[in-house]
């Protein structure tokens, strides 16, 4: 039988939910396991049954104890106790959603009891080493940092259009498994979220050498764009679009995000599936003085 809480050296999964304020659905478990023992709390998760995929697990584990079936559930990473101390897991797949689900929804079928807790009360609370340590790298990553950053009313954002020596832009096919309102496997701009306190060119360094691997060298500003009522827009409300052209090899590219990252020419970005923001953003830069003056 399949254990029900990542904790007895076996293959599981787990699901942290994120609410708008960046708080993260715990279980208060009632088994025994040390050291932290009964009442400690643990994101919900569980052992994979056989023929299970680490996603199906999860979405298994999250309504049996929950009651709740999210729709909004994404791939985080994987991870052993060679990336995280002390984790009781041999392999834990990690998972994440946004589904807004008020606690007075969640049934509570296992444990003690399922809270939202903010990460600025972890210390706090009852846990496991590996729990603690688990929590703290989720909570230092993109994937929960954006999620946060969207949850915000005003999201400012940035974009990088990477030029190689013919002219063609870096583009990156979106994770397959991001909801239908944040466009999956779709090509479109590297880039994501300004972090408060955060100089907008300072973020698309950041952004793009977490996404590629590569610290570029200079960017220059091409325009700030503007969320307009009812414009399909980047999911940000203000953009900005920066551009150079560092020429980098693709096979120098690390899919850091995403699925792939490729280079595309001005004449073939009709024949892409990509958001309707990105297609105008980039048919104005390449039509823009800017890209002349570099490829004309």
């Amino acid at each position: 039988m399949p254990y029900k809480a990542p904790g007895s050296g076996r293959e599981g999964s787990c699901v942290l939910l994120i609410a708008p304020d960046g708080s993260i659905l715990l279980q208060q478990r009632d088994d025994d396991v040390l050291p932290a023992g009964v009442g400690r709390w643990t994101p919900p998760g569980g052992g994979s049954e056989e023929g299970e995929s680490p996603r199906e697990t999860a979405l298994r584990e999250f309504e049996e104890e929950t009651g709740v079936r999210l729709e909004r559930l994404r791939f985080c990473e994987t991870v052993t106790p060679d990336d995280i101390p002390e984790l009781l897991p041999k392999v834990l797949h990690v998972f994440f959603a946004d589904d807004r689900v008020p606690r007075d929804r969640i049934e509570v079928n296992e444990g003690l009891d399922f809270q939202y807790q903010h990460p600025d009360g972890f210390a706090a609370l009852k846990m496991n080493p590996g729990t603690r340590n688990l929590l703290a790298r989720f909570v230092a990553s993109d994937s929960y940092r954006g999620t946060v950053a969207l949850a915000r009313r005003v999201i400012t954002g940035v974009g990088v259009i990477a030029l190689d020596r013919w002219g063609r832009a870096l583009l990156q096919l979106r994770d397959a498994d991001l909801p239908p309102d944040r466009f999956p496997d779709m090509w479109s701009i590297p880039g994501g979220i300004i972090e408060p306190d955060e100089a907008p060119d300072a973020a698309a360094f950041r952004e793009f050498e977490e996404e590629t691997g590569v610290l570029l060298p200079e960017l220059k500003l091409f325009r700030l764009f503007r969320r307009e009522p009812g414009q399909d827009a980047p999911l940000a409300d203000t953009y900005h679009a920066f551009f150079g052209d560092p020429d980098i090899d693709e096979r120098d590219i690390a899919v850091n995000e995403g699925q792939a990252f490729r280079y595309w020419a001005p004449q073939q970005l009709a024949e892409l599936a990509m958001p309707a923001h990105a297609r105008a953003i980039l048919e104005e830069f390449f039509a823009s003085a800017h890209y002349r003056r570099l490829f004309h």
